[in-house]
C-alpha cells in the first residue's frame, strides 16, 4: 500500500508538470543520429525503411536512424557486455525474458522520470491511464523502461485438432476440457484414433502451477498468489511439480509423448503445420492465432484450463524499449516514441515499412506480404523486436493476427476476475550476492526439467529427491533467504 500511495503522489506531481513544461520541437534541436538496437536478424530493406522515416518526419524529429540487430540467442548477454564497456547508443528493445532486470541491476538504463512527461507527454498520458508504467518504476520513483501497453493473460490453454476430432467422431467439445485429467483422456482417444500421429511433446508445468494458484517469478522459484507476503519457494518443493512429473511419466509410458522426443531434431512447429503433431499447450493468443496449415481443413479447438484459479496478467515489461544511460539524445528518443503513440502513418512505416515494397494492404486494411514473400523471406515485415513498439490503437490485422485480435486479447485479460495483477510486477532481483548459487541452481534445474517434462524417468520421487538434494548442496538455503529478503524489502517499501 505504501508503494501504491508513493507512486500515486509521484504521478500526481508529474501530471502537474505537464501544465507548465512545454513539449520540445525538432527545430529547437540540432540534427542527430539515433542508434537503435533490436534482437534478431536485419532484413534487407531495413535501412531503406528507416531512412524513409527520417525523411518524412524531418520537421518533427530532425534525426537520422542507425538500426542494428543482434541475434536473439546472444541478445541479452551482448547488451550487458556493451553496457559494461561504456558503449553509447540511444534506444534498445528489452524485456523480462531477454535481460531487462540484469541491465537494470547494473544501472545501465537511464532514469526517465523527469524527461518522460516533458518530451513524451502523450505516451506519458497513456501510461497514466493504463497503469503500465508502475512495472518500470522502482521504489525511488526512477523509470527505467518504456513498456508496451498491450493487455494480455497467458494462463494455460490446451489445443487440439478439432477437425480430427470430427473426422474420428470422438464427440469431444471444447467445453469438455477443463482439467489435466480431461487432457489425459482427450490424448488417449486421439492416440487410439490416430496411432501414426504424434500426440503431445511434453507436459506443461504452468498448468499445474495454475491449478494451485502458484506463479513463477523465474524458471524455478514460485509464489502463491493468495499469499500477500509472497513467500518464495523452489518449484520442486511443490505438489504441483510432482503431479506434473507423474502425468508426464504416465503419458510417456502410454506413448502419448513419443519416446525419442528429446533427440528428435525436427521443428515441432513444422510438425504441427504438417498435421503430424496434433495437440499443444497454448495461451489465448496462440489458440486464436492463424497458422500456416498444410491441410486445407485443419483448425484448432481449444479451451482454457482451471478457469476458477488465479493467474497473473502478462507484465508490461514483457516487451519494452529502454534508453541506455550512455545515450546522448534521450530527449529526441522520447519525441520519437511520443510521435509513434499518436501518428498512425509513422506506426505503419515502423511496423510494416514502405507500402508497395515491403507490404501491401487489402481492401479490409490487412497488412500482407508482397507477392512471393512470407515470414521467412520478407524484406522487412515481421521483423523480430517490433513488439516493443506495438501500439494497440494502430495495429493492422495481418496473417498471424486477424481483425480485432488484440481487442479480444485485452477483453480476455479483463473478463476473468481470476486474472490478477502480479504482486511482484516490477520487482528486480539483485543477484550480486547469489550469482554463483543462481548459476548452479539453473544448471541443476534445467538438467532435471529436460527429462521430467517428457516423463523419461524410471522413478519420479527419486529424481525429484535428487534434484532437491543437489540444490541444497549448491546453496539453495542461502539463495532462498536472499530472494525473500529482497521481496520483503520491495513489498515493505
Amino acid at each position: 500500500m505504501k508503494r501504491i500511495l508513493s507512486l500515486a503522489l509521484a504521478l500526481a506531481m508529474m501530471m502537474s508538470l505537464l501544465a507548465v513544461i512545454p513539449a520540445a520541437s525538432a527545430e529547437d534541436l540540432e540534427h542527430v543520429t539515433l542508434k537503435i538496437i533490436f534482437p534478431g536478424d536485419k532484413k534487407s530493406a531495413t535501412d531503406e525503411v528507416w531512412n524513409a522515416i527520417a525523411e518524412k518526419y524531418a520537421d518533427q524529429l530532425n534525426v537520422d536512424f542507425e538500426v542494428q540487430f543482434i541475434p536473439l540467442d546472444d541478445y541479452g548477454q551482448k547488451l550487458l557486455v556493451m553496457a559494461g564497456a561504456g558503449e553509447s547508443w540511444d534506444l534498445n528493445f528489452d524485456s523480462n525474458w531477454t535481460g531487462y532486470y540484469t541491465m537494470k541491476a547494473q544501472e545501465a538504463y537511464m532514469d526517465l522520470s523527469e524527461l518522460l512527461p516533458k518530451y513524451a507527454p502523450h505516451l506519458y498520458e497513456t501510461y497514466q491511464s493504463s497503469g503500465a508504467l508502475s512495472a518500470a518504476t522502482d521504489n525511488e520513483g526512477r523509470v527505467t523502461a518504456l513498456p508496451w501497453t498491450m493487455s494480455m493473460n497467458n494462463r494455460t490453454f490446451f489445443q487440439w485438432r478439432g477437425d480430427l476430432i470430427t473426422k474420428a467422431d470422438l464427440g469431444i467439445k471444447p467445453e469438455d476440457i477443463n482439467t489435466n485429467e480431461d487432457v489425459l483422456e482427450l490424448c488417449r482417444k486421439l492416440k487410439a484414433a490416430y496411432p501414426d500421429k504424434y500426440i503431445l511433446e511434453n507436459v506443461d508445468l504452468g498448468v499445474f502451477l495454475l491449478k494451485y494458484d502458484l506463479f513463477a517469478i523465474d524458471n524455478a522459484l514460485v509464489i502463491d498468489l493468495n499469499d500477500p507476503t509472497c513467500q518464495v519457494q523452489f518449484v520442486e518443493d511443490t505438489v504441483a511439480y510432482k503431479e506434473r512429473a507423474e502425468l508426464a511419466k504416465l503419458m510417456q509410458d502410454e506413448g502419448i509423448i513419443w519416446g525419442d522426443v528429446l533427440t528428435d531434431k525436427r521443428d515441432h512447429n513444422d510438425l504441427i503445420n504438417e498435421g503430424m503433431l496434433i495437440t499443444k499447450w497454448g495461451t489465448h493468443e496462440y489458440s486464436h492465432q492463424n497458422r500456416a496449415w498444410v491441410e486445407e481443413d485443419a483448425y484448432w479447438d481449444y479451451h482454457d484450463l482451471y478457469v476458477d484459479n488465479k493467474y497473473a496478467n502478462r507484465t508490461p515489461l514483457a516487451n519494452a524499449m529502454c534508453i541506455p544511460d550512455t545515450s546522448e539524445h534521450p530527449e529526441r528518443v522520447l519525441m520519437f516514441m511520443d510521435l509513434l503513440e499518436t501518428d498512425s502513418e509513422l506506426y505503419d512505416l515502423v511496423q510494416y515499412g514502405i507500402l508497395g515494397k515491403t507490404y501491401e494492404l487489402t481492401e479490409d486494411g490487412e497488412a500482407v506480404f508482397p507477392e512471393g514473400m512470407n515470414g521467412s523471406n520478407s524484406n522487412y515485415m515481421e521483423w523480430i523486436g517490433r513488439w516493443g513498439l506495438w501500439k494497440p490503437q494502430f495495429m493492422r490485422p495481418d496473417f498471424s493476427y486477424g481483425a480485432g485480435f488484440w481487442a479480444e486479447e485485452a477483453a480476455y485479460a479483463s473478463s476473468n476476475p481470476n486474472n490478477v495483477i502480479n504482486p511482484l510486477d516490477g520487482f528486480s532481483l539483485n543477484m550480486d550476492a547469489i550469482n554463483i548459487e543462481i548459476a548452479q541452481r539453473n544448471q541443476i534445474h534445467d538438467d532435471a526439467e529436460k527429462v521430467l517434462g517428457v516423463g523419461l524417468v524410471d522413478d519420479v520421487d527419486a529424481v525429484i529427491a535428487k534434484l532437491q538434494a543437489d540444490q541444497k548442496a549448491a546453496g539453495r538455503d542461502k539463495l532462498l533467504a536472499e530472494v525473500q529478503r529482497q521481496i520483503d524489502e520491495y513489498l515493505g517499501n
